[in-house]
């Protein structure tokens, strides 16, 4: 299960592309496997190096050449391109010159279609064996698209994409705080098909906050609760002077 936010995985300026939606997709993927993140290019030659065997020997070579470990560094971009460009001539992948290469094309447009996406998730469930699933559990959906037509369809080719590639093994699963039917009328469009994309519907009522701080919280952790319990009987006087609430409904503190 890999269980995101999706506003807070998405780049500051994503949300004007129109694959938007795919990019943060392949970021928290590549993140789970232990790849890199940010950086999708690095994370397609950390993948590639794990299909032959060699990322272990990488990540070494690039310990002993720059003193640092991979995965602190693999981040910097053009600042460790040198100790990238010795491991990998090393290991055989690519010649130093190759490597430089590959990185200034890839640094400044990188770019993945959908159907690649799917066909990444379908090769790692594959791997994983016959029972093997993945499960995207996204979170804020519906404020991440708000009315943005080209979002929208873009999750809905990417639903569509990872139900064919992986056959079920691969699942979609979005909370929004609105309801999916106020969320797919945008002015102007029918997004009435995506509705189909997401036929499972899941009602989540909301819990009253007494409920969630008891039950959830002071329940599993006693100690918690006891000097919750000592600090209000010394505060409590205080504590009602300050707090009111607009509604009429009486909530005991």
């Amino acid at each position: 299960v890999i269980l995101f936010n999706i506003d807070s995985k998405s780049d500051s300026n994503s949300k004007s592309l129109p694959d938007a939606i795919v990019r943060v997709f392949l970021k928290v993927f590549n993140e789970m496997q232990g790849f890199c993140g940010s950086r999708p290019y690095i994370a397609d030659l950390e993948r590639r190096l794990t299909n032959e065997g060699k990322y272990e020997q990488f990540k070494q070579i690039f310990n002993e050449s720059s003193g640092k470990e991979w995965v602190d560094e693999r981040q910097g971009g053009a600042f460790i391109l040198k100790h990238i460009a010795f491991a990998l001539n090393k290991l055989d992948v690519m010649t130093e010159e190759d490597t430089r290469t590959w990185y200034n094309e890839q640094s400044k447009d990188y770019h993945i279609s959908i159907e690649d996406f799917g066909k990444l998730v379908q090769e790692y469930c594959d791997k994983k064996g016959n029972n093997h699933h993945v499960i995207f559990l996204v979170d804020e959906v519906g404020q991440f698209i708000a009315d943005n037509t080209k979002l929208m369809t873009n999750m809905q080719t990417v639903t569509e994409d990872l139900g064919t590639d992986c056959k079920g093994k691969a699942w979609i699963v979005v909370t929004s705080q609105q309801d999916i039917d106020s969320v797919i009328h945008v002015e102007g469009q029918d997004f009435s098909k995506i509705q189909g994309r997401f036929d499972t519907r899941l009602n989540l009522s909301s819990s009253n906050v007494d409920e969630v701080i008891r039950k959830r919280i002071l329940e599993k952790n006693p100690e918690a609760k006891a000097l919750l319990e000592e600090l209000y009987n010394s505060k409590e006087s205080i504590i009602k002077n300050l707090i009111t609430f607009a509604d009429p409904v009486y909530k005991k503190l």
